[in-house]
């Protein structure tokens, strides 16, 4: 763990672009290394009372920005997260030089953007919730949900806009030699892999 963001030297590496499965890897990891902060979600499908309901937008908007937080910094820092260094890929700008704060940005701002009406529609499901309490209190869960997927007209929106995004991306590192996302598109970066790593 200590080594695993010493700096690297480029110029002494043999670089290839990263195929889609292994950003998908280096993906999982980062979930697995964050999901302790996701836990607490779970007492919404347990416990869908008052109490959680009113803390629902508060989290949800946490763990949102801590991971795009996360995936900010560290790859202005490093150019790769944990999960990016264990799958042994590294974010870089278009003439491998470090991504840098700016080209960082540009590079969450759409998963920043799709986190906003995460959040908008965690609020619009608490204050649904609290309007409608006396007859969601108690019932089962999938009742719930539909009470809320029926009241709140950014449910839909939260799931179709992720699909849409990141099916587009998967389509582009398809599509492209260069195995290029639409958010490597926006901020001019691109996902390397090193050649000699196992």
């Amino acid at each position: 763990m200590r080594n695993i963001f010493k700096k690297i030297n480029i110029e002494d590496q043999s670089l290839q672009y990263a195929s889609l499965s292994r950003r998908i890897y280096a993906q999982f990891l980062d979930f697995l290394i964050l999901c302790p902060i996701l836990i607490p979600q779970i007492l919404v499908f347990y416990y869908h009372d008052k109490t959680v309901y009113q803390i629902f937008p508060f989290y949800t908007a946490l763990h949102s920005l801590l991971y795009i937080g996360y995936r900010f910094v560290m790859h202005s820092l490093y150019g790769r997260t944990f999960g990016k260094a264990f799958a042994g890929i590294i974010v870089l700008d278009s003439g491998n030089r470090p991504l840098g704060w700016v080209r960082s940005f540009i590079r969450v701002l759409p998963e920043f953007l799709l986190s906003l009406i995460t959040i908008l529609s965690a609020v619009n499901d608490s204050r649904i919730f609290m309007e409608h309490q006396a007859e969601m209190e108690g019932v089962p869960l999938a009742v719930v949900l539909r009470m809320q997927n029926k009241l709140n007209p950014l449910d839909n929106i939260t799931f179709w806009d992720s699909v849409l995004y990141y099916g587009l991306s998967v389509l582009c590192i398809l599509l492209s030699h260069k195995k290029t996302a639409l958010h490597d598109l926006f901020a001019g970066s691109r996902v390397l892999r090193y050649k000699n790593h196992s």
